[in-house]
């Protein structure tokens, strides 16, 4: 089985959204870059809002020498909590996820330039509107307003982000609803390890409308979203289950799959929470999961398993 080895492991990130509650995936992807290992990142894969979580890896390995994590993490957390970004008592745009570009991009600087010097692949996932099927875009690729045009379609979430979101002709959705967590696109990059972060636990990957008054919203909404996108977002989503039997593997084709997730589906809260403190406390259960999660997987000089952010 391949371990991580600082220096020479090759990793590809599959990063899954879930609004709010992808600030746990920036709390694991915090304790990658302490545990020595971002420079080892060669592709990022991610759908929804755990293109956040990939845009601050970016700025990161673009400029290693700029703030911290738990600095630039602050700064977000400062902007996003409260009802700036979500307002459940704005119901004409309950998320507002041009306010949360513009807010990636002031506080990152991410530019498409700096991860094509870096030869970066960075994937960004998202869902055709009319059919359902799943888009990837290498934001690297473009220039700066496309990648974030990217960034807005992944996060286009329906009904409680109402603009419509276009990219060369076609209308996008969520990225979580096709793919929530990108697994088997980080696997057609052929690195040695995967390094998988849900913001969700074990089972409940694909599973988008968690409440009865969810489901039964989606299915009465007539006219807004098709009927291929409404099943997936009734069902369990097929890449999703596909993801969560490889992940639970642990390795295919000789490719390690280490899987960073909360144990308990209880403890990540609601998708649209706004509590500063709650989701500070989000991030940390990330950052001390993935602390373990890769000590486990190899000798990590620093790291040991069960260390404190």
């Amino acid at each position: 089985m391949t371990r991580i080895q600082q220096g020479t492991t090759m990793i590809s990130l599959a990063v899954q959204g879930g609004a709010m509650r992808s600030i746990y995936c920036l709390g694991a992807v915090r304790a990658l870059v302490d545990a020595g290992l971002a420079e080892q990142v060669r592709t990022v894969h991610t759908a929804s809002a755990g293109c956040v979580s990939g845009v601050l890896l970016g700025a990161h390995l673009a400029d290693p020498t700029g703030p911290a994590l738990d600095k630039v993490r602050d700064e977000l957390l400062d902007r996003l909590a409260g009802r700036r970004f979500v307002n459940p008592l704005r119901p004409w745009n309950v998320v507002d996820v041009d306010y949360l570009t513009t807010t990636m991009r002031e506080v990152t600087g991410l530019s498409a330039r700096w991860l094509a010097e870096r030869g970066t692949v960075f994937e960004v996932g998202m869902t055709d509107a009319r059919t359902g099927a799943p888009r990837y875009v290498d934001v690297a690729q473009g220039d700066d307003d496309e990648l974030y045009q990217a960034l807005r379609a992944t996060m286009a979430l329906p009904v409680l982000y109402p603009k419509r979101v276009v990219l060369d002709g076609r209308r996008y959705l969520d990225g979580g609803i096709s793919d929530p967590l990108p697994l088997l696109r980080a696997l057609r990059r052929s690195p040695d390890v995967v390094i998988a972060v849900s913001s969700v636990a074990q089972s409940f990957l694909g599973i988008e409308l968690e409440s009865p008054l969810e489901r039964a919203a989606i299915r009465l909404t007539p006219f807004v979203l098709s009927a291929d996108v409404k099943h997936l977002l009734l069902t369990r989503n097929p890449l999703a289950a596909a993801s969560e039997a490889l992940a639970v593997a642990g390795t295919v084709a000789g490719v390690r799959i280490i899987r960073i997730a909360p144990a308990d589906q209880g403890a990540v809260g609601s998708r649209l929470e706004t509590r500063r403190q709650r989701l500070l406390r989000l991030e940390e259960m990330g950052y001390t999961d993935g602390v373990r999660a890769l000590a486990a997987a190899g000798e990590l000089a620093g790291i040991a398993p069960g260390a404190q952010p």
